[in-house]
């Protein structure tokens, strides 16, 4: 039996990182467009769902503030 590490990001920290807000990351997994596995009482949603709503252009990796210039 082969065991496959997937990592799972809670629906917040999703949101985060996509740009977008929770409420967006609810209505994707409610549509079906994004599969949510429970994990006792909270949601999480695997890395690779996040790189694939990535790549269809729907969020965006959240930048780091190394572009920002200081006042």
């Amino acid at each position: 039996m082969g065991s496959q590490s997937t990592q799972l990001i809670a629906i917040s920290e999703a949101a985060r990182m996509l740009g977008v807000s929770v409420y967006t990351i609810r209505q994707l997994v409610a549509s079906g467009e994004v599969i949510a596995v429970n994990r006792g009482s909270r949601r999480f949603v695997r890395a690779t769902e996040i790189d694939r709503l990535v790549q269809r252009g729907l969020g965006r990796a959240r930048p780091t503030n190394t572009n920002r210039k200081e006042r």
